[in-house]
């Protein structure tokens, strides 16, 4: 989905970024499942009833082709560009709270704000941010960047691997958790309340990076 160049000729092209596209999804929604490429991605729970969305193109020569779907309740995001120096899509999503929330970059930003349903994000380069979360469940991966994330609600499970970077958690300090950590390259710092037999399991890996849990 990222674009390579494969001309000699379009080094130097400029850019182009017309304004963005908006547009309301009028149908149920219980579960968005975003793919991006290039793009950053941000997903934001609001008191709002449908989903909206943002999305902001980047291309050197032709635009890159956005499709959205909504298969039962699941709202499917993803764009194809042509092989180019520059194209990427960027995607600013506001849904409801409780909604199930899958995201996927190539090279991009995620990040995720005041969600409460399921959550899943994965960036092969790209720093992962998660802000006043409520989800039961999450799963955060990146290859070469990080995650940073901070509940507001305890979570069942919670699990955080990088390749390279650093991952820092930070939990509320008034439940218990099963916490597992590994590094190969780095230290860990656990300081929130741990218990073997707790309801709250911490899974945390990185490569190379440190890894920091701690209480809010």
């Amino acid at each position: 989905m990222l674009a390579g160049c494969d001309a000699l000729g379009k080094v130097g092209a400029g850019s182009h970024n017309p304004p963005a596209n908006q547009y309301t999804v009028s149908g149920r929604v219980t579960a968005v499942d975003i793919s991006g490429g290039g793009g950053s991605v941000n997903v934001t729970a609001t008191s709002r009833s449908n989903v909206s969305v943002s999305q902001q193109a980047s291309y050197s020569g032709t635009a890159p082709t956005a499709t959205h779907t909504l298969s039962g309740t699941t709202l499917t995001l993803s764009y194809s560009c042509p092989t180019e120096l520059v194209c990427s899509l960027s995607y600013d999503v506001q849904v409801p709270r409780g909604v199930a929330v899958s995201v996927s970059t190539a090279a991009g930003a995620v990040t995720l704000t005041s969600l409460s349903g399921a959550v899943s994000a994965r960036a092969d380069a790209g720093l992962i941010t998660a802000v006043d979360l409520s989800s039961p469940t999450a799963s955060f991966t990146s290859n070469a960047g990080g995650v940073v994330a901070t509940f507001s609600a305890a979570p069942r499970t919670l699990t955080a691997n990088t390749n390279v970077g650093p991952i820092t958690l930070t939990l509320p300090g008034t439940a218990s958790y099963k916490v597992h950590t590994h590094t190969v390259l780095g230290t860990s710092s656990v300081t929130v309340p741990e218990n073997g037999s707790a309801a709250h399991s911490i899974s945390a890996s990185s490569d190379v990076g440190t890894i920091s849990i701690d209480p809010a």
